[in-house]
């Protein structure tokens, strides 16, 4: 079988080919024009396998390619990164060891979900994007109100400073003019992302996305009327490509990072090499689940007196994806801790 591996960049890719015995043919630095990339693969007879490592542009490389090769292998571009790297960096050296490495059976591979999935996982990801967007402007809001007032000053009618009387409270404190018109004008820009929100919110519900997992997922705490069932749909995608529970909390980033060695047990922050679009939505969805399920409020609470409520929060957090993924694994309704469950009368 031909080995096809390429360096892909915005503007050119290097290819390199690989014979059946994993000797180099060819090395060629492409424009990346889809007749120049098709010729280039085109001219190989026989089976071929082509592999590239996650990028932003991959998805039109595996449109392009996917019917003219055997096989598609898709790189974990972080994995690969520690497995390749080496003093020497250039385009026509990584696309050689990826080409030994796919040739040899040795690739960290990276899940490609279909078109529809990609695109409809485009679309949640932006909107989450304003959601963070959101969450970020408020924060500054409150720096600001922060450094000139005393938190004992607020009225005590609210307890969010951006509900209808918190909002009410920012536009009649009395500021410094500069930081008056920074407060007005951030104001505005909240009113105008959360109406674009909305928008978002109106065009997913319409968009018609269906799964078979739809229905069991919408019996797990705050996963039923929400943008959430299709994020954690979405970018699951498949649930049966995660071995065991434990790794999809590690591909959600809701783990420790682990620096164990011999005797020593070292465990570190969260992890950051995740999916930070599904630790998001579990997080969110952290606090409405508890109000549903009082058994994951005590846990909450009991994780709270060990720790503090951040940690607390994440531990909820990754019980409820946990039970997602049995709930998905075993296609099963979500079990209620404190709800017995019917049995038939004989």
């Amino acid at each position: 079988m031909i080995t096809i591996s390429s360096d892909v960049h915005l503007r050119t890719s290097t290819m390199t080919a690989l014979d059946h015995d994993g000797t180099k043919i060819m090395r060629k630095k492409l424009p990346n024009s889809p007749e120049e990339l098709l010729g280039f693969v085109r001219q190989f007879d026989g089976p071929k396998q082509f592999s590239m490592e996650t990028c932003y542009n991959w998805p039109v490389m595996y449109e392009l390619l996917k019917d003219e090769v055997d096989q598609f292998h898709l790189m974990h571009a972080k994995k690969l990164k520690s497995i390749v790297e080496s003093q020497s960096k250039c385009d026509g050296h990584d696309a050689d060891e990826m080409a030994r490495l796919t040739h040899i059976g040795y690739i960290p591979k990276a899940h490609i979900a279909c078109a529809e999935t990609r695109q409809f996982r485009r679309l949640l990801r932006t909107r989450v994007g304003i959601s963070m967007e959101i969450s970020s402007i408020k924060n500054r809001i409150h720096a600001l109100i922060n450094a000139n007032t005393f938190y004992s000053q607020r009225p005590k009618t609210f307890k969010d400073l951006f509900c209808k009387r918190g909002i009410e409270y920012l536009e009649a404190l009395q500021l410094p003019e500069r930081e008056r018109f920074i407060v007005n004008k951030l104001l505005k820009e909240i009113r105008f992302l959360e109406r674009l929100r909305g928008e978002f919110d109106a065009h997913i519900e319409r968009s018609g996305f269906r799964s078979d997992d739809m229905a069991v997922l919408e019996t797990v705490p705050a996963m039923k009327g929400r943008v959430f069932k299709y994020i954690v749909l979405s970018e699951i995608d498949n649930i049966g490509r995660f071995r065991n529970s434990d790794a999809i909390a590690a591909y959600a980033g809701l783990v420790p990072r682990d620096r164990s060695s011999g005797d020593k047990n070292r465990k570190g922050r969260m992890r950051t090499d995740c999916n930070e679009f599904l630790k998001w939505t579990m997080i969110e969805a952290a606090i409405p689940a508890m109000r549903k399920d009082r058994s994951l409020w005590r846990y909450y609470k009991e994780v709270k007196q060990r720790r503090n409520s951040s940690s607390a929060r994440l531990a909820v957090a990754r019980k409820l994806l946990i039970s997602i993924y049995h709930v998905l694994k075993e296609h099963r309704p979500y079990y209620y801790a404190d709800r017995k469950p019917q049995v038939a009368h004989v």
